[in-house]
């Protein structure tokens, strides 16, 4: 490998950055509303239009102006949610389905960081994984859930990082359900170390 071959989810461009950032705008006021049904803070009640104090809640949480438009805007974002199936009936008022639970839990995964020390101890730690065409899904989700975190793309399938990665990147094949074609290796030599300790800017005890 050289260095021009070293991928990461990171810096991928103005356009793609813009992109990206409405989505986690999207995706963040999604969580948001979820977690406030999960506590308990926003009651829909079945076959009711949720009352104006709790749509003035509920912007007051999103950090949005309290406009018609955003109140508007705020009963289309819980229809949607419902026909999305995040949420189920559950007595008289709706509660989180499985899937907007699921949606929660991969908001806590998309938040994990890898510890990183102060100084590099001259080992590189990589994660090598072997999914069936069949997960293909699993496969792409994690490839770029590992991007975003920074870890560089070394081979097709193999991910490199200069710091110990394994217990949190654990966490995460558990959520996407690939433990099983999962390795993880450590290592002192690595063909490309020059350029990797370039990239990530490297400096050994």
């Amino acid at each position: 490998m050289n260095g021009t071959e070293i991928r990461t989810g990171i810096g991928t461009g103005k356009t793609a950055d813009a992109r990206d950032a409405q989505k986690r705008a999207k995706r963040e006021r999604t969580v948001r509303i979820l977690k406030m049904v999960a506590l308990g803070v926003l009651i829909i009640v079945i076959g009711a239009a949720p009352s104006p104090r709790m749509i003035g809640r509920m912007l007051h949480d999103l950090t949005l102006g309290d406009t018609a438009e955003n109140r508007r805007y705020a009963r289309r974002k819980i229809k949607q949610l419902k026909q999305g199936g995040y949420l189920k009936k559950h007595g008289v008022r709706y509660a989180v389905s499985d899937k907007g639970g699921r949606l929660l839990s991969g908001e806590a995964i998309w938040n994990l960081q890898i510890p990183r020390p102060r100084r590099w101890d001259g080992w590189w730690h990589l994660i090598m994984f072997d999914i069936p065409q069949a997960e293909s899904t699993a496969r792409k989700a994690l490839n770029s859930a590992l991007l975003r975190m920074g870890i560089a793309q070394y081979q097709q399938s193999v991910l490199i990082y200069p710091y110990p990665i394994k217990d949190t990147l654990l966490e995460v094949c558990r959520f996407y359900k690939v433990t099983r074609y999962v390795s993880f290796i450590s290592a002192r030599d690595v063909d490309g170390s020059a350029a990797l300790k370039r990239f990530f800017k490297l400096h050994e005890l």
